[in-house]
């Protein structure tokens, strides 16, 4: 009984250590990286599952243990027995008892022994399932993150629209330095035409916010390019000149025509591809200049040809990835 007893509060001391060996995994889980974060989850819920485990043989181990007090011989306790008939009555009657055993070297009996492991253990089962939950809470967190962290940003010049399953974050038209001005800033911006926030500003030095048009020389001369700020579901996006293939691996987003300032211009500019479809803003057409948009073109020498042949236009690829 005693060894019983023993290797019961063995079993529960070993769950609850295991319990605090299991806080200090989880104090630690948080690394740099989130792979290696979900990997310390997954290790935490395969502790928990051993710590159920021993629960289970713990809780075992008591019922095993709780029948021995039935087990004890039936005894008469009456000061005297007379007769036949007493005896008879008293082996079938009211007062037949179960005699109580206490340990010698114990004030306490078995039962309420057994009482206690059994709350500790139920105490330690209720903690195992709270910290299970908080494991599942935090992994689904970790997955979020991940799904956050694995998204990416880019802009779809000469359209409103985001291609595929890439989300719409605004749409606008395309803007920037005027085409003409030295001190110009290079970049092209998607403005947006909602919920815009402008300030009373009397300074004479200033840089100046003009709107793009095309210069293409075709039906879309002189109208104003449209623009869309689009959230990808993948990590990664590149814009690739001189191709309308991604690499492989590699998602197209969309493809069209490889565009920047004119380069007798005194305004530097930058490299933007333009989807072919160059998407303009409806009753635009009268010519306003500003930031604007001009076809490339190949130009042998410095550029290798082949490949590349003299005076074609060159197209483009945001890919992602």
């Amino acid at each position: 009984m005693a060894a019983c007893v023993v290797l019961l509060l063995t079993v529960v001391a070993g769950v609850v250590v295991a319990d605090g060996n299991q806080q200090t995994v989880t104090d630690a889980a948080l690394a740099y990286r989130i792979e290696a974060l979900e990997d310390i989850v997954r290790q935490q819920a395969k502790v928990i599952d051993d710590l159920a485990s021993g629960l289970h043989r713990a809780l075992t181990g008591l019922e095993a243990c709780s029948p021995l007090k039935n087990t004890f011989p039936v005894v008469d306790t009456p000061d005297k027995i007379e007769g036949t008939g007493l005896l008879q009555e008293e082996l079938t009657g009211n007062s037949v008892q179960h005699a109580v055993f206490v340990r010698s070297d114990d004030n306490d009996p078995l039962i309420p022994v057994v009482t206690q492991l059994t709350e500790r253990v139920n105490e330690v089962s209720t903690g195992l399932q709270a910290m299970k939950n908080e494991v599942s809470a935090s992994l689904q967190a970790l997955k979020n993150e991940v799904t956050e962290a694995s998204t990416s940003v880019f802009v779809h010049w000469g359209s409103s629209t985001c291609p595929g399953s890439s989300v719409l974050v605004y749409s606008g038209v395309v803007g920037g330095s005027h085409y003409d001005q030295p001190g110009a800033a290079a970049n092209y911006l998607c403005l947006p035409l909602s919920n815009i926030t402008l300030l009373d500003y009397t300074n004479t030095y200033t840089a100046h916010l003009y709107g793009g048009e095309y210069q293409t020389e075709d039906g879309h001369n002189d109208k104003d390019p449209l623009c869309a700020v689009c959230r990808s579901s993948r990590a990664t996006n590149v814009m690739i000149a001189a191709t309308t293939v991604c690499p492989a691996g590699w998602t197209s987003e969309y493809s069209g025509w490889l565009m920047a300032g004119y380069f007798g211009h005194k305004a530097a500019t930058e490299f933007i591809c333009v989807n072919s479809q160059e998407e303009e803003r409806q009753g635009s057409e009268v010519s306003y200049d500003g930031k604007l948009l001009y076809y490339t073109v190949t130009d042998c020498g410095s550029l290798p040809c082949p490949p590349y042949v003299t005076g074609k236009r060159v197209t483009c690829v945001v890919c992602s990835r």
